[in-house]
């Protein structure tokens, strides 16, 4: 009976997770409008061993974004945190799609938990710190959108796969559009936390500060020193 219930639970989070792409594949870059068609697409992803393993760490990180922020969400009631936590809903499963094409095994060990120490320990240690307030909320999530950048990065240096790198760019511009949206909310003088400040200054203007997700008009709002934390 367990098990029977496992794989029904299984089956619902994964048709909530193509309603919610499919719902969104016209979108632009910021919303990540080519995840449609890849989660749709069949065709076998051949994937080296470093290629797979950053993959799978990937699918942890998208999936700690969207527990974190819907946790943030629930408690401070931000208006960043109800828009992205869909498009990291979007982002997770394209990169469940491009892992079964890739034939790889998915554990799902429950909300919470993560099959990457790394991750785990990450998630940990920012739940807890985007609790304290909703400055330090938005902050985290301005850390996460950075951190997942560089770890995006380091997936396609992973492979030569044109349909995993192809993912990789578009959630890398989207999550310029997050960490946009947060930089936005937190007002001028945010300090980069993972990325060199001049990046992030030069993603911050060049995605609008936060139009998609955020609010206001956008300009060059990330500005600030080099801090690199230990998460």
């Amino acid at each position: 009976m367990k098990s029977k219930t496992s794989m029904l639970l299984s089956l619902f989070i994964a048709a909530g997770l193509f309603a919610a792409i499919t719902a969104s594949a016209a979108r632009g870059p910021g919303g990540c409008g080519a995840c449609g068609a890849m989660l749709t697409d069949n065709t076998a992803v051949v994937l080296g061993e470093p290629a797979r393993i950053a993959l799978l760490f990937q699918i942890d990180e998208e999936r700690m974004a969207r527990e974190l922020y819907t946790a943030f969400g629930e408690k401070w009631d931000l208006r960043p945190f109800r828009n992205i936590v869909q498009a990291e809903s979007r982002h997770e499963a394209m990169l469940h799609a491009l892992a079964k094409r890739a034939g790889l095994n998915l554990a799902e060990p429950g909300a919470g938990r993560f099959a990457t120490a790394a991750v785990q320990t990450r998630y940990d240690t920012l739940l807890a710190r985007g609790r304290q307030s909703a400055q330090a909320a938005l902050q985290t999530g301005a850390l996460v959108e950075e951190q997942d950048i560089v770890d995006l990065r380091t997936l396609a240096n992973s492979t030569d796969s044109a349909e995993l790198r192809q993912a990789v760019a578009a959630l890398e511009r989207a999550s310029g559009h997050h960490l946009s949206a947060f930089v936005r909310n937190l007002g001028a003088g945010y300090t980069a936390q993972v990325l060199p400040a001049q990046e992030v200054a030069n993603l911050t203007t060049a995605a609008g500060c936060g139009r998609r997700h955020g609010q206001g008009t956008g300009h060059a709002c990330g500005q600030g020193g080099h801090n690199r934390p230990g998460v």
